[in-house]
């Protein structure tokens, strides 16, 4: 599923006095977005002077991209968990931390 699909599906079960914090994981996975873009358009700079662009590192970048935004929507699905299941004393918090119920 797409991230943008999965921020909002996770995004409709939280209830509204939450939903902001669904809106940073959105913010942050555009700035990722965003800064692969950057990253394509500076290595096409890069290939149109002459410059080898080394396929390793690429596959070691946009691999740890993938991770880095798997592991936000990991995180927002785990918090939401959390918000939903407050009050519930049989329930395991992802988070000891917790959330503000």
């Amino acid at each position: 599923m797409h991230s943008q699909n999965r921020v909002q599906q996770l995004k409709s079960q939280l209830p509204k006095e939450h939903k902001s914090i669904s809106s940073y994981v959105e913010h942050a996975l555009l700035s990722i977005d965003q800064l692969v873009e950057k990253h394509r358009c500076e290595n096409a700079a890069l290939a149109i002077y002459g410059e080898k662009i080394n396929g390793n590192e690429e596959r070691v970048y946009f691999d740890t991209i993938s991770q880095i935004k798997a592991d936000l929507l990991d995180t927002l699905e785990k918090t939401v968990q959390d918000v939903i299941h407050t009050g519930d004393k049989n329930w395991t918090k992802n988070y000891k931390d917790g959330v503000i119920g």
